[in-house]
């Protein structure tokens, strides 16, 4: 019952983290003059959407307090089977997705196992 308190908290937590995001691309492609096609948004997305998970990572991992790798492991995959999901139902999916969902689950595990030792000391 614990973990998926935790998780739902997690999400909510990513829900408010996305909605954040988006105003900041909007802003950045409204006063930036960038294009959506432009290979500089594809970067700058990339590193938001690691930065993101990685917060996430952390945010799991304080809210488990044990085995962040695996919880945040866990949690991020369910988040990005769900996002792919979404994208294969709207046929926005293409294969560069995949370098980045691999990338946020990466980030995102090792923002867990970063949170869960920080507690630890803290703890000892």
């Amino acid at each position: 019952m614990q973990f998926i308190k935790n998780t739902l908290k997690s999400y909510l937590f990513f829900l408010i983290s996305i909605i954040i995001t988006s105003l900041l691309y909007t802003i950045i492609i409204y006063y930036g003059n960038i294009s959506l096609n432009s290979d500089n948004l594809k970067i700058i997305s990339l590193i938001i959407n690691i930065i993101l998970f990685f917060v996430f990572g952390i945010f799991i991992g304080i809210q488990c307090k044990q085995k962040g790798l695996m919880n945040a492991f866990l949690i991020s995959l369910i988040l990005i089977i769900i996002i792919i999901l979404i994208k294969l139902l709207t046929k926005t999916f293409n294969s560069d997705y995949l370098i980045k969902a691999l990338c946020s689950i990466f980030s995102a595990s090792i923002g867990g196992i970063i949170s869960v030792n920080i507690y630890k000391k803290k703890v000892i």
